[in-house]
């Protein structure tokens, strides 16, 4: 027996949540196509983090999956990170 707010609010947490994972899904999808077989992304409305399988990335590497994950949320650059889980 929730109040309407307490509706409202939890189907916007809901709404909220499911738009992150479809972002978050997106981004993944974005990276393995440049070639990375394994990458994990974490997403946050004020936060990206990409976990990703390498042997090592190069500047321009890391240079497109900061640009793809500046083009699919609003997240500033200083505040995505990437991270590179070698064999």
């Amino acid at each position: 027996s929730l109040e309407a707010d307490q509706k409202a609010e939890l189907a916007m947490k809901a709404a909220e949540l499911s738009q992150s994972i479809e972002i978050e899904g997106k981004i993944e999808n974005l990276i393995k196509a440049k070639g990375f077989d394994e990458c994990m992304v974490y997403y946050d409305t004020d936060r990206v983090d990409i976990v990703v399988k390498t042997e090592g990335l190069t500047d321009e590497e890391v240079m497109q999956m900061r640009d793809i994950a500046i083009r699919e949320t609003s997240v500033p650059v200083e505040n995505i990170s990437i991270v590179e889980i070698t064999n």
